[in-house]
């Protein structure tokens, strides 16, 4: 019985052993694999995490490029700024260092909840913005203390800088923070990090990717606390791509103030190439305000104004464009054979149709007329009767050849397109057929139809240049490059001047609707227009309407080419609520003539 035990007692003990054994294998197998995994499998990665551990890479802002006139002159720069960031992962909790960092620099509260919220949104190694433009005090105070802020760096950035403050404002644009919706916008070609500006409007939103740059990156080894020991390595930023306009800056600045501080726009272009040399917009803000950062009592200000001082009137603008439509009704009716130039109409001083009176603006008539002393001297009455030959479906494809009722393309953001309405258009959009009468208003531009700044400078050039639709331009194409017409109408030469002699008889004929404001230095051609703002004279409650209140008097506007002979410059000008455009509007475009070609002669005086 004893040697029975001994045996069982030796084949559990070899049990017991071999079990012993098999996990001891198993615990050194684990441990051979897992080193074997960390070690050869994964070195490379733990390489690279101990690696940063001990560098910090942060990016170095690009400059942005800059902008500058057709002769050169600079008109958006960029000028040294100071901020600072923090990198969340050196930094430890950010709560009580930007606590100390507020009690340093004076930094408001909503200001250091807004650094918190975006700390949660991005990731911990990413730079976080705390505050920019730090004052020289500001600036002395915390870099003798910097190392006692853990995580803590100054960095030199480009600032956007507007030395003519709010001249051409509306076209340049201005920057400020990125919001989610411009990441949404440009999410497949810039990564915004905190802080960054982005271009809000006008030229700097729509050159935003060609402006904006590429980022350099600084590798820069730092110890255990953060702090950094020395730079590794420095890849250089890319500055943006610098824009070269086809605006005259010293013609803009002739424009404002030729318009003055009436609320309306102005446009010059050159009609041959379609570039924009002028484009003025009033009344206009400095951009230079939303650099450093706009409160937001100025900006509910903007807003809030009644005469939109954020809106481009040029592109944004829609104004019925009154008598300045009557050349394209005039082209329309002799292209389709309805009107020969030997044509006359009498005008009484109306017409009545459909149990309705039509007036014309002159009250006793203009008696018999033609198409040039129609035009001259803005006969309502004779494009009444035109019109009804026409058809209002006529008047819609030579408007649109013309450039208006839709978009130009010339990418500010903003742009409208007009209207011009046909038969169709009110089937679609009112449900209504669309009445014999209606024909009548929209031959002198009144009813339904709209048009920007813009496009009525486009509908002048067209008519300047014998019949090449230009696409307008702000930006000047490369050298060499030649510009062709969008569109190219085949304009009877001889139909074509006697609407031109119409325009010109204007200014320079003795019952031109701008005789008293005709150019000193140029032979120019225009046409005068008055936009209804209110057709009837009683408010919804059926108050009368006082005609002297300013938001119920007529828009005013004119249109221009000068010289007769040889256009170089085609203007359009509105002056909102301004009245008579023979009186508001044309003043505006002669004072812009007469400054061009006093400058034009004063320039071949000094070079002869």
């Amino acid at each position: 019985m004893l040697e029975d035990d001994r045996e069982q007692f030796k084949v559990d003990a070899r049990r017991r052993l071999f079990l012993l054994g098999g996990v001891q294998t198993l615990l050194l197998s684990a441990v051979g694999f897992r080193l074997f995994y960390l070690q050869l499998l994964k070195g490379g990665t733990y390489h690279d995490l101990a690696e940063n551990n001990r560098i910090n890479f942060q990016p170095i802002p690009a400059p942005r490029g800059l902008i500058y006139d057709r002769y050169g002159e600079i008109l958006v720069e960029n000028r040294p700024d100071y901020r600072i960031q923090i990198i969340p992962e050196l930094a430890g909790p950010l709560p009580p260092l930007l606590n100390r960092l507020q009690q340093l620099l004076g930094i408001e509260d909503k200001e250091i909840q807004q650094v918190l919220k975006q700390a949660k949104r991005q990731r911990s190694f990413l730079p976080l913005k705390v505050k920019s433009h730090l004052e020289w005090e500001e600036l002395s105070s915390l870099e003798s203390r910097i190392h006692t802020f853990p995580g803590t760096t100054i960095q030199v950035q480009s600032l956007r800088h507007y030395p003519y403050d709010s001249l051409s404002a509306h076209v340049m644009g201005y920057l400020g923070d990125a919001s989610d919706g411009d990441r949404e916008v440009f999410k497949n070609e810039i990564i915004f990090r905190s802080g960054d500006l982005v271009g809000k409007s006008g030229l700097e939103r729509r050159y935003e990717t060609r402006l904006r740059g590429k980022e350099g990156i600084q590798e820069m080894e730092v110890n255990a606390l953060g702090r950094i020991v020395r730079e590794l390595r420095r890849t250089p930023p890319q500055s943006g791509e610098d824009l070269t306009l086809t605006l005259d800056i010293d013609l803009q600045k002739a424009a404002e103030n030729s318009l003055g501080e009436r609320p309306g726009a102005v446009v010059v272009m050159n009609p041959n190439t379609g570039e924009v040399l002028a484009m003025v917009s009033y009344p206009s803000y400095n951009p230079n305000e939303f650099i450093r950062g706009i409160t937001n009592k100025q900006w509910k200000e903007l807003t809030s104004h009644p005469d939109k001082p954020l809106n481009n009137k040029a592109v944004q603008g829609h104004y019925p464009p009154g008598s300045t439509f009557k050349m394209v009704v005039a082209l329309a009716a002799m292209h389709e054979g309805v009107l020969s130039p030997s044509d006359t109409v009498f005008c009484p001083g109306f017409v009545e149709r459909q149990n309705h009176t039509y007036h014309c603006w002159k009250r006793g008539g203009h008696g018999t007329v033609g198409v040039v002393q129609a035009i001259a001297q803005s006969c309502d009455v004779f494009f009444y009767k035109i019109a009804e030959r026409l058809g209002v479906d006529a008047i819609e494809r030579m408007a649109k050849y013309m450039g208006l009722g839709e978009r130009t393309g010339i990418g500010l953001e903003g742009e409208r397109p007009g209207l011009i309405p046909t038969k169709a258009w009110k089937r679609s959009a009112m449900n209504t057929v669309w009445y014999p009468g209606e024909t009548l208003v929209t031959s002198i531009g009144q009813g339904y139809v709209l048009a920007t700044p813009l496009q009525l400078a486009c509908m002048v050039s067209t008519i300047a240049n014998g019949g090449s639709y230009y696409q307008p331009i702000l930006v000047r194409p490369p050298p060499g490059e030649t510009v062709v017409p969008k569109k190219q109408f085949n304009f009877n030469p001889n139909l074509l001047g006697y609407v031109k002699t119409g325009m010109e008889e204007v200014l320079h004929g003795p019952r031109g609707t701008a005789k008293a404001t005709s150019p000193k230095l140029v032979r120019a051609a225009g046409k005068t227009g008055t936009s209804q703002v209110v057709r009837v004279r009683r408010t919804e409650s059926g108050k009368a309407i006082n005609p002297n209140e300013r938001r119920f008097q007529d828009h005013a506007l004119f249109v221009c080419y000068a010289p007769v002979s040889n256009p170089e410059l085609s203007i359009s000008v509105i002056v909102e609520h301004g009245g008579h455009g023979s009186s508001a509007a044309a003043p505006v475009a002669t004072r812009i003539l007469d400054y061009y070609f006093a400058r034009k002669e004063k320039s071949a005086g000094v070079q002869s």
